[in-house]
Parts: structure tokens; sequence; C-alpha cells
């Protein structure tokens, strides 16, 4: 019975656009349609509005009339692989929304591109999430800079099915460090919380799976780091980042500007300095408290080595090799500060050595309006 009623209802549609069609006729001449379709160039649906029908009205006078078809415009839309990465990735656009954004009516021709191009797709899930995840782009040299920050201050635990790397700091600079590192990859979240009795900011983001490798804490270099330059000075850049300090003091009337790293990781600074020297650097190492020794911030838990590198050429190999690769702001102004003074007169740069130091305290948490609330770290 269904299926008699289907017929009978498509006939009576089909005897209806008929009787619309034959009636359009008698009004729609072959000069009318020509002027309407090819000399004003309107399209179907606009004829149809005019003229009171269906656009498959239209077409049927059309082959009747033996009007030839203008051939599809199609309009090329070039979207640069990054700009595609950028929206679908980092911005978190679905292929419906790039789409619409650059006015492209189907989805199906950005999902094209993406092929195209080799862009991984999101899952199901990460494109129902609403935080943003970016896979982790493979590139050696990043890889090897992450994992100093893991080596470093940086954390990183499972926290559902995300990898979570996590930090807490007093610091502005420490949470642009997070934001420089991860921020392509993820977003950056931050929450003020209590420390004993101060207050710090604890940082964090959530990741996918690619980034595994960062669960666990290096303990001394692997061998592909060590061996390769690049990667070796882009693993010391985030190791400085967490863990260095540049002095900057005043020595015969000329500025003077030391590296030190503090660390109980013994092997870690091994390492360093046997590759240091290798490029034949001096980089002198020591004891620098043993455990248990009592300090401003408590009990030494472990034994504390200091590596240092203060020969004048040696610092200026050192900070031209970590400028380009260090994101952390405190320690890249004051390499940028230690490059240009280098050899002058004490005299001259003081106040500049004030300004940097004083720029630093204004950014510390303690100096900022707090409230114990967790926001985005944009």
């Amino acid at each position: 019975m269904h299926v008699c009623l289907i017929l009978v209802l498509t006939y009576l549609l089909y005897s209806l656009e008929t009787n619309i069609a034959m009636k359009l006729g008698s009004k729609l001449t072959k000069e009318y349609l020509e002027k309407l379709y090819v000399q004003e160039q309107l399209s179907l649906n606009q004829i149809g509005t005019k003229v009171g029908c269906r656009n498959t009205n239209v077409l049927y006078w059309l082959r009747k009339f033996g009007i030839k078809r203008r051939p599809a415009y199609r309009k090329k839309i070039e979207i640069p692989k990054q700009v595609l990465e950028e929206l679908y990735w980092k911005r978190n656009l679905s292929t419906t929304e790039i789409a619409k954004k650059f006015g492209i009516k189907n989805d199906r021709t950005i999902r094209k591109k993406l092929e195209k191009y080799g862009i991984l797709r999101k899952t199901v899930s990460q494109a129902l999430t609403k935080k943003f995840k970016g896979p982790f782009s493979e590139n050696a040299v990043e890889k090897a800079y992450l994992l100093g920050l893991r080596a470093g201050d940086f954390h990183a635990r499972f926290a559902r099915r995300s990898i979570r790397i996590q930090t807490t700091t007093t610091h502005k600079a420490q949470i642009e460090l997070m934001k420089n590192a991860f921020e392509r990859y993820g977003e950056i979240r931050k929450v003020i919380m209590k420390n004993r009795d101060a207050l710090e900011w604890f940082v964090y983001v959530d990741l996918l799976p690619s980034f595994e490798f960062l669960l666990k804490k290096p303990t001394r270099l692997p061998p592909w780091i060590f061996d390769d330059v690049e990667a070796f000075y882009a693993f010391f850049a985030a190791y400085v980042d967490c863990e260095g300090n540049w002095n900057i003091t005043r020595n015969h009337d000329k500025l003077r500007a030391v590296l030190r790293i503090r660390s109980a990781d013994l092997e870690i600074l091994r390492n360093f300095k046997m590759k240091l020297e290798s490029q034949k650097l001096f980089a002198a190492m020591r004891l620098d408290r043993k455990q248990g020794t009592l300090s401003p911030y408590g009990a030494s838990a472990n034994d504390i080595y200091e590596l240092t590198l203060n020969r004048k050429s040696d610092v200026r190999f050192i900070i031209k090799r970590m400028l380009p690769l260090s994101k952390h702001s405190e320690k890249i102004r004051k390499m940028e500060f230690v490059l240009q003074n280098m050899g002058r007169d004490w005299s001259h740069v003081e106040a500049g050595r004030e300004k940097i130091r004083h720029d630093i305290r204004s950014e510390l948490l303690k100096n900022q309006p707090t409230t114990l609330t967790t926001t985005s770290a944009n």
C-alpha cells in the first residue's frame, strides 16, 4: 500500500511540474529565455524566481529551446598548507567551518586538500573535543628541545587519554616558556595555587599520545642527541631555560657574564661538560652543596652540582648558539644584553643591568594582581 501511495504521489508531482512547465512555455519564449540566461547571465535559480517557477522547469525549457548550457564555474581557492594546518589543528576548526571561511559550499574540497598536503585527519574524539590538541611534528631538533625541558623543570604524566605536561613557577617568563614550546600542540592553562605559605602558578597543557616520549625523564643525553650538534644545543638551550642562570657582575670595571647551571642531574651535567669540551669550550664543574644542606628553600634532597662557563670567548660562543633556540624571555633578555655590552665599562652598562633586574622582579607572581582561578594562559 505504501509503495502504491509513493507511486501515485510521484506521478502527481510529475504531472504538476509538467503542467507548470507547459503553462510557463506559453509566456517564456526562446528569445526571452536567451535574454535572461545568455545576455544577463542569470542563474537557473534567479530565472526561476523571476518568472515564478522552479529551476528544474527553467532547465526543461533550456533543453526544449536548444539553448546551450554555460560551463560550470568553479573558482579555484588557494589555501597554503601552513594556513590550512593553522586553521584545522591550531584553531581547531572543522572542515565545514574552514570551507565556510573561504566561501566554499562543500567541505569535500577541504578534505581533499588535507589529503593532498598529507595533513593528519582528526579522529572522531579529537573532532568533538573543545580543547585543541595537535600531533607532534616529529622534528628531531624540536624533540631534543622538549626533552631538555623534561629533564629540567617540566613534568609529564598521563591525564585521562592525554599526556599532561606541567610545571610550577613564580616567574611569568616560565609561563611564556610553556606557551612558546607547546601552544601549537594544545591549550595552555594556568591556575594560581598555594604552596606552603606562598602563591605560585601551576601551568599545564594536555597533549596527544604522540608526546609519550616525554613521559620518561632523561637522566643522561640519549646518543642521538649527544652525537648531533644541532640536537645537542637544542637540548642544552632547553635545560638552561629551566636550570640555568646568567650572572652579570662587575669585574675590574668591566662587565663580566657567567653561565651557571645548578642541578642534581650529575650524568646530564657530565654529558654537557664532555660535549662542550669537544667543542673547545672550557666548562668547570664542582659539587655545589651536599644532600641535606640547608638553604632558604629547605634542606637539599640531593647533592647539587654546578657547571660553569665564564671565559669571555666561550660565553660569546654559547650565547650565539643558544639565542635562536631559547624560549625563556628572562634568559633571552640577559643573553642579548651580555652580547651587546661585553667588554664595555661597567659605568656604561650598570643602569641597563639594573633595568633588567627591575623588569624581572616586576613580573614575579607576588607583584601581580592575583585570584585563585583557572584560566587560559593566552
